[in-house]
């Protein structure tokens, strides 16, 4: 089954794949900074897999849904600490919809958010 969301990206969720295509600059400038986050960070745990990245378009590792309707705050302080690039002021890392669970562990998804692109909305 395929299933289709759409933001600054469309997400077409296709068996064990992400695949994000951006449909703005915004998108874009997304996909550029997860491909740059996961390669400086792809070792934290923190971020789901990155398989495949060009010209902002991504392909991720698919990932379980998470069970909640908020994160833990504590999780939140861990990825700003650990991943500086993300302590920025207006991003959404506690909306349970941009992180997922793999192999038991919680990981987020949508890590490509900036200040330059957090002010684009």
């Amino acid at each position: 089954m395929i299933k289709i969301k759409i933001s600054t990206r469309i997400v077409f969720l296709i068996g064990n794949y992400a695949i994000k295509m951006p449909i703005d600059l915004r998108g874009y400038y997304q996909g550029l900074n997860e491909k740059y986050l996961y390669n400086k960070y792809r070792n934290s745990g923190l971020l789901a897999k990155l398989i495949w990245s060009k010209l902002g378009i991504v392909v991720q590792q698919r990932v379980d849904p998470i069970k909640s309707d908020k994160i833990n705050p504590i999780l939140v302080l861990k990825i700003k600490s650990e991943i500086p690039e993300l302590n920025i002021s207006n991003c959404d890392l506690h909306n349970p919809v941009n992180w997922g669970i793999y192999k038991n562990q919680t990981v987020l998804l949508d890590y490509g958010i900036t200040e330059k692109v957090s002010m684009m909305y």
